[in-house]
């Protein structure tokens, strides 16, 4: 593990801090081999249930380092081809729920990653853009697709220009917009509030929306209704239901302790 990435866990959540200011935390090599290794060593630690991917206060990540692009040929190429697929692959597929504080300009491969994982809050003054294309080159589709409608997802992918981040978040690719200094605070709140319910239950939640997503109704009816029958046996239903009632029984109902607040 290089100086560029960051990596701390706090109330379950694995916090994987973006830290090459020299290039805006462009991805190079370092990071491309960096953040798999640290998704990795979480996927199965008990003590991580969610996973917050973040920058700075100023900016998140300015996409792929375009002077390895340049520079790389041959066999270079290749492997860096290869290391950007293990990346996209692992984030796509991480088998807990990840969280991306975007802040500052966040440009085609930036966005990219974003887009990738399950959730993106974003700073006021964080914009987005697929500008790939004006470097010769093609933003990744599926990712905006995933958060957003074909038409302005065709529309970033062909022009390559940003939108800012109320844009963003009217369209789908941002679920949050919060004020710039309040990113990381609001970011983490949000994954402690997904980690609290533990790492057994949100890796089996995970699940379902990876694979849900991809079924008809039926099919998706019928799969989610096993995980509900699997989860009813275990003794963490068992607990928590138990917890619930008693807090019920105070007026103090779990279902509704956050309704309202933008915490």
């Amino acid at each position: 593990m290089t100086d560029y990435l960051k990596t701390s866990v706090e109330n379950g959540v694995g916090i994987l801090q973006l830290n090459h200011p020299e290039k805006r935390n462009a991805l190079g090599w370092e990071l491309h081999r960096d953040i798999p290794a640290a998704l990795e060593a979480w996927a199965y630690d008990d003590e991580v249930a969610a996973v917050l991917f973040i920058g700075t206060e100023e900016y998140f990540c300015s996409g792929w380092a375009l002077d390895v692009l340049n520079g790389a040929s041959g066999d270079d190429l290749a492997r860096f081809t290869d290391l950007a697929y293990r990346l996209m692959s692992t984030i796509y597929d991480f088998r807990k729920p990840t969280i991306a504080a975007v802040a500052g300009v966040a440009p085609g491969y930036g966005m990219d990653v974003a887009n990738m994982c399950d959730i993106t809050i974003a700073s006021e003054n964080a914009a987005f853009g697929s500008t790939q294309v004006k470097y010769g080159m093609n933003g990744f589709y599926h990712a905006m697709l995933r958060k957003t409608n074909s038409q302005r997802a065709r529309r970033m992918l062909f022009t390559g220009d940003p939108i800012d981040a109320h844009e963003a978040h009217r369209c789908g690719l941002v679920d949050e917009v919060v004020p710039v200094g309040q990113l990381r605070e609001s970011a983490l709140r949000l994954a402690t509030q997904i980690a609290e319910h533990g790492a057994e239950l949100t890796t089996i939640l995970k699940e379902v929306a990876l694979r849900a997503s991809h079924m008809d109704h039926a099919a998706a009816t019928a799969y989610e209704l096993r995980v509900t029958h699997d989860l009813l046996g275990r003794g963490l239903f068992s607990q928590r239901i138990a917890e619930g009632l008693d807090r019920l029984k105070s007026g103090r109902s779990r279902a509704t302790e956050r309704l309202g607040s933008s915490s």
